[in-house]
């Protein structure tokens, strides 16, 4: 069990950047929406960065907290960021959506999910006095729509899609997306990809087949074990500290089970389970 912050891109509306909250509660200061501006992500100022945590072995980034307050159900979805629209941060394409947060209390869906994965810890999520919106509309009447958060960090409820309120609001999730123009920077396996890595943290290894068809047929979330990476020309554990993870060489060579790092595939990449720590 465990996760892995970054910290890039930022909340803007109508152009401007917002600022992160420091106290992310229904009467602090989270950002209010006033009903018309576009809502966007992109690249952060110094100090305007979105934290965003990644469960291992799930290829979703989750913002630590609500960044917009009154802004409804409707109006994330006429911004196109309830089931998503592809975004770019850093040199990173990413499909920018709302969670899966159950159509009803208790049914399987992303943020149980997440939290069965990264515990519950408001220090963590600050679910404390907030709730969000999911993408699911309500099982129950279809003009209500599913959040989450507020009483606890699995509470479940419900609220009409039109509303606006200090008391719900946009915590924002990323899925990782292939580059549109992706350029081969290592052959493993007599295959071509391009090696990169997420934004705003600790390396962790993104792989992009430049044969889109290579990942085909793998179902979206399951993890495969492949390849190994050298420092120093001997095969470091995966999850082990590195002393410099840009000096790192990724082999197909193989030097047992151990040392092959567990890859999460979607959206025809492979993202790396976790990050891979380096030492100070």
């Amino acid at each position: 069990m465990g996760h892995n912050i970054f910290q890039f891109g930022a909340l803007y509306l109508n152009g401007k950047i917002q600022h992160i909250p420091q106290t992310p509660t229904y009467n602090g200061d989270i950002p209010q929406y006033d009903g018309e501006a576009v809502i966007s992500i992109g690249a952060a100022k110094k100090g305007k960065d979105i934290a965003w945590v990644k469960p291992d072995g799930q290829n979703l980034l989750i913002a630590d907290r609500v960044l917009l307050t009154k802004a409804s159900w409707d109006d994330l979805d006429r911004n196109g960021l309830v089931r998503g629209k592809q975004i770019q941060v850093d040199g990173q394409n990413f499909r920018c959506r709302l969670l899966q947060v159950g159509k009803d209390e208790g049914g399987p869906n992303e943020w149980d999910r997440i939290l069965d994965e990264t515990g519950k810890d408001d220090a963590l999520w600050h679910w404390k006095g907030m709730s969000f919106w999911g993408q699911e509309v309500s099982a129950c009447v279809a003009s209500y729509r599913a959040v989450r958060g507020y009483y606890s960090a699995r509470y479940w409820g419900i609220s009409t899609a039109a509303y606006r309120y200090v008391i719900v609001g946009f915590r924002p999730a990323l899925e990782p997306l292939p580059s549109d123009t992706p350029t081969p920077n290592i052959k493993l396996d007599d295959i071509d990809f391009q090696l990169t890595s997420l934004p705003g943290g600790e390396f962790c290894p993104i792989l992009q087949p430049i044969n889109k068809n290579v990942f085909k047929g793998i179902p979206v979330g399951d993890q495969v074990r492949m390849y190994t990476f050298l420092e120093d020309g001997y095969p470091i554990q995966f999850g082990k500290p590195a002393k410099d993870a840009a000096k790192l060489m990724l082999t197909d060579r193989y030097f047992g089970n151990e040392y092959l790092i567990p890859w999460t595939i979607s959206n025809g990449i492979a993202v790396a389970s976790r990050a891979l720590l380096q030492t100070a």
